[in-house]
């Protein structure tokens, strides 16, 4: 049974108003942590309040947004640092299908919300970790290990995030704050509800020139990836991980949700080439 705590360390959790966000924010607060939890704009907050935990409405993609949020959140601690950031949130269905389909519009969407919407709360937030002192970082590069067909900017994205946490390792080294990835491969949550028509509506988005170049070769892979979808990870199994790592002493330079830990064993036993022979034979390409 996990250890439990008193109410003296505290989080800010992005994406908290569903999916792995709420899931993470509700284990910490049960946990006995001081949950701040960021929600979009028209999005419900009832449930998180239900538990307990502050919601604050925040467009990560704003950096004025995301200081806002800092300075609301310092206050309220008063003269107490912030434990942990977990970077959660993000798109993905702007930055779905073929990197040659996907509109340039799309693609700067995505990286608006996925690369500097976790660089914002970086920005914004270390001066509170900082306070801290032994604070923790924890950003979700989902994907990054395999990448599939027809996630394009996305991942892309993705590569990006998990870029920034390794910088992170580095440049907070001398304050003692440590900084994690997490990797699930796939997961259950409304962005991989019904994958069948929101393929269909990529598709019909990237226009005919891309689906007449693309259909036949790439659809059994998209087919082998929709079956695969129903043995995702459970919204709640990465948010185990996450709770995890913020209960390690040191945190390992990256977790792996069960979806891919078999992915990194079989990697380093047969090496980079020969596994990404192999998915991607897996996948029918």
């Amino acid at each position: 049974m996990a250890k439990k705590y008193v109410e003296t360390r505290s989080a800010i959790v992005t994406g908290a108003g569903t999916g792995l966000g709420f899931a993470t924010a509700k284990m910490l607060k049960e946990q006995g942590w001081k949950v701040y939890g960021t929600i979009i704009e028209g999005q419900s907050d009832t449930e998180l309040k239900k538990l307990g935990i502050e919601a604050i409405t925040v467009n990560i993609a704003d950096h004025k947004q995301t200081d806002a949020a800092r300075n609301y959140v310092a206050k309220d601690l008063g003269n107490k640092g912030l434990t942990a950031l977990i970077n959660v949130a993000g798109i993905a269905g702007p930055g779905g299908g073929l990197l040659e389909g996907i509109s340039p519009e799309d693609a700067q969407l995505t990286f608006d919300v996925n690369i500097s919407g976790t660089l914002n709360m970086v920005r914004s937030f270390l001066p509170l970790l900082r306070k801290y002192g032994a604070a923790r970082i924890i950003n979700v590069s989902a994907g990054v290990r395999t990448p599939a067909v027809f996630t394009g900017a996305y991942l892309v994205s993705k590569f990006a995030v998990e870029g920034i946490t390794n910088v992170l390792r580095y440049e907070m080294k001398p304050f003692g704050i440590q900084a994690t990835s997490i990797e699930p491969a796939g997961m259950k949550t409304p962005m991989t509800a019904d994958p069948i028509e929101n393929q269909k509506k990529t598709w019909d988005k990237m226009g005919k020139e891309i689906y007449d170049a693309y259909y036949e070769k790439v659809s059994p892979s998209l087919n082998f990836i929709n079956s695969v979808i129903d043995k995702s990870d459970e919204p709640e199994d990465v948010a185990r991980v996450i709770v995890k790592a913020l209960n390690v002493k040191k945190m390992k330079i990256r977790y792996m949700a069960k979806s891919v830990a078999w992915q990194a064993g079989m990697q380093r036993f047969f090496g980079e080439n020969k596994f990404e022979s192999m998915i991607q034979k897996g996948m029918k390409l």
